[in-house]
């Protein structure tokens, strides 16, 4: 996953507050008055069923639910915030996502996958049984034979995919950008039984027996290999990827290592041998899993120390720290909320852990207010003049291509418009009255900063006899221009044409 601002958290509730009508859940809560985005908390029955929004804290209020079921879950894979998108895999490994907007839960394939991973989610990657690697998205497949069979895939944040292949007696690493298939800088590292991973800053670490090795992403020039007293079981790497904390095979301490100086810094003491690490997606404190027993000791990331203790199972969703810097922790069916620091209880959820939990960055939940639109006249031409934009869309990258809008109206929840003014009159030729507008739903796919390109896009879009249009308008005081089909009068029937369009697609209610 990648590390951005974002965190990656989970926090669920069980409790009877929860157990209300299920299209309670689906109308979306007032917007806040904060400007940044939400900590939003997902729910999962671990046996399968309804995916269930709160905003944390507040975790006895039901802001939204899935319309359809997900399987039973096993780990979250990446976020996309762009399309309201969690990528995860079920117990039979199995990928899939969970559409925020759509509240739909759909399989990304059935083939047989392994080494499933992705940095943003909406780009899943796996080797398949030959050893090819498939890159799974919502607008296609796309797959890479390498020159020797794949052993794990790795995809990284600036869009590239490293795939380490067998190479001899070592390992290969080959670097490449989907979906183009050249090879573009390769490496070898030694081969071993089991490889731990870890992305800090601009490199890739392997932990690789009694070696710490360490490659720069973008050229694959190695680093210094750091040689250490045992097996490397663990590696948790800080958000800002300056240091990484390492425990190995039956060490009683955990050694930290300086990125920029790729040496061992400093070593903190535990009370007995650690099996694993998790990282605060803060970076304020690390959890370290005890090698026997249900131990967890918690250490605080700036002092370097051991400041607690306490009994909990360990999941892939529990232990972890929440966002206010509670500590979750978790037995066969309760969830206990502490304060990190002093390890006092804050709260119970009875029942909790009989799910998945975890916990999203987005504001894909706030209305958009009604206020903030106007209704819009479609010409016969394949481009109109809008109103200035109502804060849709994201601020405009230097990139040629923009992702779908951001923040849109929250599922089922419909926003009023103010009056429209009063039109001008017109010539005596022309009627003196605007024809009925309706909202309608836009299938948007794809925004560009100039306008040629945008029209090549749109020219290549044709459903049910219609094309699709260019609609100029301001995003941030820049002109973008959007590749558009619509209005439909429902958003079953925009969803069928963006699906028998084969492209990449968005449908949103309102104004194109």
């Amino acid at each position: 996953m990648r590390t951005t601002v974002a965190l990656a958290l989970v926090l669920v509730a069980c409790g009877p507050a929860d157990r209300r009508d299920p299209a309670a859940g689906r109308d979306a809560p007032s917007a806040t008055s904060s400007s940044g985005p939400d900590a939003i908390v997902l729910r999962i029955p671990r046996r399968g069923g309804s995916v269930r929004a709160y905003r944390y804290p507040d975790l006895d209020s039901l802001i939204w639910t899935s319309t359809s079921p997900a399987a039973p879950p096993a780990r979250v894979l990446a976020f996309d915030p762009e399309a309201g998108s969690v990528a995860y895999v079920d117990r039979n490994n199995v990928p899939g996502r969970i559409d925020l907007r759509a509240g739909t839960v759909g399989v990304a394939t059935r083939a047989k996958l392994t080494s499933l991973s992705s940095a943003d989610g909406w780009a899943i990657y796996g080797i398949a049984n030959n050893g090819n690697v498939t890159r799974l998205t919502p607008t296609g497949d796309w797959s890479y034979e390498p020159p020797d069979r794949a052993r794990l895939v790795l995809p990284q944040d600036d869009g590239s995919l490293l795939v380490l292949t067998d190479h001899g007696s070592d390992l290969g690493v080959l670097r490449i950008r989907p979906p183009d298939s050249d090879v573009t800088d390769s490496a070898t590292v030694p081969d071993a039984e089991r490889i731990v991973h870890a992305h800090a800053g601009d490199r890739v670490y392997f932990g690789i027996d009694s070696s710490l090795l360490s490659l720069r992403g973008r050229s694959l020039e190695p680093a210094p290999a750091l040689h250490l007293s045992d097996e490397v079981v663990s590696v948790a790497p800080t958000p800002s990827g300056d240091r990484l904390f390492v425990i190995t095979d039956s060490s009683r301490v955990i050694s930290v290592v300086d990125r920029y100086r790729d040496q061992i810094g400093r070593t903190i003491a535990l009370p007995g041998p650690a099996s694993e690490l998790r990282m605060d997606p803060l970076g304020r404190y690390v959890l370290a899993r005890a090698a026997t027993g249900d131990s967890l000791w918690i250490v605080a990331v700036g002092t370097a120390q051991v400041i607690g203790s306490v009994s909990t199972i360990w999941r892939e969703d529990f232990p972890f720290v929440a966002p206010d810097g509670a500590l979750a922790i978790a037995d066969s069916n309760d969830v206990r909320i502490l304060d990190a620091e002093t390890q006092r209880e804050r709260a119970v959820i009875e029942g909790g852990a009989r799910d998945f939990w975890h916990v999203i960055v987005w504001n894909g939940f706030r209305p958009r207010s009604g206020e903030l639109d106007q209704p819009v006249v479609f010409a016969d031409s394949d481009s109109v003049a809008v109103v200035p934009d109502s804060g849709v869309e994201p601020t405009v990258p230097n990139d040629s291509t923009l992702r779908p809008p951001t923040t849109v109206s929250s599922p089922g929840q419909t926003a009023t418009r103010p009056p429209r003014a009063p039109t001008p009159p017109r010539a005596a030729s022309e009627s003196t009255r605007d024809a009925p507008r309706s909202r309608g739903w836009i299938v948007s796919f794809a925004t560009f900063v100039t306008e040629p390109p945008a029209r090549t896009r749109a020219a290549r879009i044709r459903v049910d006899g219609k094309s699709a249009r260019v609609v100029p308008s301001q995003t941030a005081g820049t002109t973008v221009y959007r590749v558009i089909l619509g209005p439909f009068p429902t958003k079953v029937e925009a969803e069928r044409v963006g699906r028998q369009s084969g492209e990449s697609y968005w449908v949103y209610e309102g104004n194109p």
